[in-house]
């Protein structure tokens, strides 16, 4: 009877250790099916935008059409461009007859600007009316393309019709021109800015006229003075100061004459810079300055119109 009992009790032990036991573990590791990489946006990168060009670097320049480009089709033709602001652009155009017994044709410019171009109209001294587009070109140049609306019936002094390439009218086109770097200066002349005033001779012919222009550091003219002076002189001094009192600095300009054994005669010349930036030479007053000998040098000349008034 014992036995039973004991037999039981083992019996009843085991099946209790038995459901005590878990399960095996497999820690074999199942290989994780990988989700499709996704790849991290790139941030965009503009594209590239055209720098703003500078319109100041094509103003008051003389742009004269290029030989080269055209092979000198038709007669010469220039322009200027004395304001671009606000969208609208003003500046001159000249022509140039084929002969002195025709006078030049010129024309004022209006337009409007569309992007990096100019659409002009223009009616010149002669009755020809037109458009010019002007395309700002890098290097300095520009393309200008022509066109006639009206042409007048004296045709010798007619724009050019066509697409030409202009380039700034530069000190070294003009043919016999020497320097004289002793009379030539830079200088803040106001709206122009820091310019280069050039003092030079035309030594090409008989004559050697003296000459004086405003040059940017280039070179390329931004305005040429047209001086009404005597054949053969030297420069003797410039002088930039407010002569005239409106807080504008104009140029005084001392040569001597020594021309056909004149000897050293002193001759004095004043241009008087405007509101616009132009300069007007008085050849009134030029002369009322030389006849009262008040001309021998700058400070003289100077002393001497502090006591006008000047207009």
């Amino acid at each position: 009877m014992k036995s039973k009992i004991l037999l039981a009790a083992m019996l009843v032990a085991l099946i209790v250790a038995g459901c005590g036991k878990t399960a095996p573990t497999n820690n074999t590791q199942q290989p994780r099916e990988e989700s499709p990489a996704v790849e991290t946006a790139k941030p965009s990168v503009p594209a590239p935008t055209r720098e703003a060009i500078d319109y100041h670097q094509y103003l008051k320049k003389t742009w004269v059409k290029k030989n080269d480009a055209d092979k000198n089709f038709g007669n010469e033709v220039s322009f200027s461009i004395s304001k671009i602001e606000n969208g609208k652009i003003t500046g001159e155009l000249m022509v140039v007859g084929p002969a002195p017994s025709y006078p030049n044709a010129s024309a004022n410019l209006n337009g409007i600007m569309i992007n990096d171009t100019a659409e002009c109209q223009f009616t010149d001294s002669r009755e020809n009316k037109g458009t010019i587009k002007l395309v700002f070109e890098p290097n300095n140049e520009m393309e200008a393309t022509i066109t006639l609306t009206k042409k007048a019936q004296d045709s010798k002094a007619q724009p050019p019709v066509g697409t030409f390439q202009f380039a700034p009218y530069n000190l070294k086109d003009i043919e016999g021109f020497s320097p004289i770097e002793n009379q030539s200066f830079m200088v803040d002349l106001n709206s122009w800015g820091k310019v280069k005033f050039v003092s030079g001779k035309l030594t090409g012919g008989s004559h050697i006229p003296a000459v004086f222009y405003l040059t940017d550091e280039n070179g390329d003219i931004l305005n040429n003075f047209q001086a009404t002076l005597p054949y053969m002189v030297d420069v003797k001094a410039v002088l930039f100061e407010d002569v005239s009192k409106d807080g504008l600095k104009d140029i005084i300009i001392i040569i001597d004459d020594g021309y056909a054994g004149q000897g050293d005669v002193p001759l004095a010349t004043v241009y008087f810079q405007k509101a616009d930036g132009s300069f007007a030479n008085d050849l009134k007053l030029d002369q009322e300055i030389n006849d009262s000998k008040n001309n021998n040098d700058v400070k003289t000349v100077k002393s001497y119109l502090a006591g006008k008034t000047i207009t």
